[in-house]
């Protein structure tokens, strides 16, 4: 066959078709984009949501209805729906088979397994985050815990990220929402937390010295100190009142 003959046997471009191609591919990107947004919506929404957990205004044990919540927000049921399940992952609410979501419980015993694993994560993170900590933060860190205005749970638990944070190890930095869950929910609604708040952020400050000495083997003694307390508290909360 000569070339002649060959071009002969071969169609033109069908312009309907090329048309429909390019419109297949114009869809695909906008489904790939709206996909990103929805994603995106998600994240956020998840973070709004969380916020509000650690500030109390959603409270452990509330149930939070998904038409309310959507209202709320300005966000449709999907992406409500996708942040809702990310919450679920983290461990920040609990869903049912109904998709009714509602905020985590911890009792005493899941409170103490919480700590067990945060101190052994936590103890870890030292070394390597000595060694890619800023300075500024642990100064702006031991101010806000000095000063009584500004000492708050949420400062307290920023020691904590601190050390998760700058250990470079995504899979401790995953742990954020435990960290933040303990230290600003759970932790500061035990019986009697208020007489033993001082003493924890003497604790937490010395954590802060510590790391600032870049001594690794002392930021570890005062996070299972820091630690150690707090269990000692737990089981006084138990004992039973003589």
């Amino acid at each position: 066959m000569t070339f002649d003959e060959y071009r002969g046997t071969v169609k033109p471009i069908d312009p309907f078709w090329d048309t429909e191609i390019s419109y297949t591919r114009a869809q695909a990107v906008a489904m790939a984009f709206d996909w990103r947004s929805n994603v995106s919506l998600a994240r956020e929404t998840a973070g709004v949501i969380s916020e509000r957990v650690f500030l109390g205004r959603y409270l452990p044990g509330q149930v939070l209805v998904q038409q309310r919540l959507s209202e709320e927000l300005g966000v449709s049921r999907t992406p409500l729906r996708e942040a809702l399940a990310l919450l679920e992952y983290e461990g920040l609410l609990q869903l049912d088979s109904s998709g009714r979501a509602t905020v985590t419980i911890m009792d005493a015993a899941d409170l103490r397994e919480a700590l067990d694993f945060r101190e052994l994560l936590e103890s870890a993170a030292c070394d390597v985050a000595i060694r890619r900590i800023s300075p500024s933060m642990i100064t702006d860190l031991h101010q806000a815990l000095s000063n009584p205005e500004t000492a708050t749970p949420n400062s307290a638990s920023k020691v904590h990220l601190l050390l998760l944070n700058s250990s470079g190890n995504r899979y401790f930095q995953g742990f954020s929402t435990l960290v933040r869950m303990t230290e600003e929910v759970h932790l500061p609604a035990t019986a009697c937390y208020a007489a033993i708040a001082a003493k924890l952020r003497i604790l937490q400050r010395g954590i802060l010295e510590h790391l600032a000495e870049a001594d690794g083997q002392a930021t570890q003694r005062q996070v299972h100190e820091y630690f150690n307390e707090l269990r000692n508290h737990l089981a006084a909360n138990e004992r039973p009142a003589q």
